[in-house]
């Protein structure tokens, strides 16, 4: 599967999880529901994609800004529900655009943040040592399965990088 495709996917993830996290805040009500939602959704994404530093930081900052309009949608349904109040008053519409602006680059930055720390985390782990096998003539064994020193996934016979997740292997 291409990379684009795994960081889309691992987005929606991130997208699902951080919003709906953004609208369970919003009614406790938390300040700064959605950038914390958008950070959560960020990291989700990096975490399911399991992918390189790069991957996880585009799959964030994907998750951050596509999260707004999905906690959009959710809070509507919420309103609908009477989980959350009625409005008062509307703020003027130049004031409402200022705010969308400032949230959409505040997610942007907080999703690519969560990635990036998340990416940067799992690629950081510590390679498992390798048990030396002692040598032993006779006939060939059956060689034992090798896993990939990044993601575990098990590794074709003379595989080179993983196949899962483009790891290069020792």
């Amino acid at each position: 599967m291409p990379a684009y495709k795994d960081v889309l996917g691992a987005a929606l993830v991130g997208v699902v999880i951080g919003g709906v996290l953004t609208a369970v805040l919003d009614i406790i009500p938390l300040p700064l529901s959605n950038a914390v939602g958008a950070f959560v959704g960020g990291a989700v994404a990096a975490y399911v994609l399991h992918g390189k530093v790069g991957q996880a930081t585009r799959a964030g900052a994907l998750s951050g800004v596509i999260g707004m309009p999905f906690y959009l949608g959710v809070a509507q349904v919420l309103y609908v529900f009477g989980a959350y109040p009625p409005q008062t008053t509307t703020p003027p519409m130049s004031q409402l655009q200022l705010e969308v602006v400032i949230i959409l680059l505040m997610n942007l930055a907080l999703g690519t943040f969560g990635g990036f720390l998340v990416g940067a985390a799992r690629r950081a782990q510590p390679e498992t040592p390798q048990t030396l096998q002692p040598m032993t003539s006779g006939p060939p064994t059956t060689a034992q399965p090798r896993y990939c020193v990044q993601c575990g996934a098990q590794l074709p016979a003379g595989a080179v990088v993983c196949p899962q997740c483009n790891a290069r292997q020792p």
